[in-house]
């Protein structure tokens, strides 16, 4: 990364991580750093919706700040596509969906973070006015990706993925799905996550389960908002386990 290292956003999350599996040594050896402090960052694009939810990206501040000792800002930040030094002061960037960026500037700068050793975090929102079909929505992502970093590859996650308990354990290793006005929706319920690689490492992720949705409070079954908060804190606990 730029200003600040990814290997030191790797000790100040792994420092409130004694709690995970086969990390418990690592995360009393740097305990020291707990009361540094971490941010949380959407990244702006040409999207009108971009930004859809971040006033309940508080609510996932609180969610972190209580279940784990990370010492994260309880506020959320805008990374905008075109300013590579403000994507590159957060190791992990949230996303409603990067396809929507067309500038050669915009592209080369989500290209450019990843390289350097940021994660890129892509969530479809549940709402079938914003992502009608959510199979065209994993293909535009992955076309995007093909064209501005073909050294990725998008995969499937298998159900034992580490990314399923390296905090909390996730059951049947699925991600929970929020379902627009609670009606279930047996193709989206067929995807699970989908990790963007680059050899070994992982290099961001794609989700169509509305994870933003179901920390916003949408209707949902009691406790699905609790599991899609787990589900993030997972996600953002293995995204900094990943080398740069």
């Amino acid at each position: 990364m730029n200003a600040i290292t990814r290997l030191h956003f790797l000790k100040l999350l792994l420092a409130g991580a004694a709690f995970a599996p086969g990390m418990a040594g690592l995360g009393r050896s740097l305990g020291d750093l707990r009361g540094d402090r971490v941010g949380w960052a959407r990244l702006k694009t040409p999207s009108l919706h971009w930004r859809r939810h971040s006033e309940s990206d508080l609510v996932l501040m609180e969610f972190f700040r209580q279940q784990t000792t990370l010492n994260i800002d309880p506020t959320w930040y805008v990374a905008d596509v075109e300013n590579l030094t403000e994507m590159c002061k957060f190791p992990l960037l949230f996303s409603q969906g990067v396809h929507m960026v067309q500038s050669a500037t915009g592209r080369d700068h989500v290209a450019e973070h990843v390289r350097r050793g940021g994660f890129l975090l892509i969530d479809a929102c549940c709402n079938r006015d914003i992502t009608p079909n959510f199979d065209v929505f994993l293909q535009q992502q992955t076309d995007f990706l093909a064209t501005v970093l073909p050294e990725t590859m998008v995969v499937s996650l298998p159900a034992n993925h580490e990314i399923y308990r390296c905090r909390f354990q996730i059951p049947n290793g699925h991600p929970p799905h929020t379902f627009f006005n609670n009606s279930y929706d047996l193709q989206k319920a067929g995807h699970g996550l989908y990790g963007i690689m680059i050899g070994q490492r992982m290099a961001g992720l794609i989700s169509l389960s509305g994870l933003q949705c179901g920390w916003a409070h949408m209707i949902a079954p009691p406790g699905n908002d609790v599991a899609c908060m787990r589900m993030l804190v997972n996600i953002y606990i293995y995204a900094m386990m990943q080398g740069g």
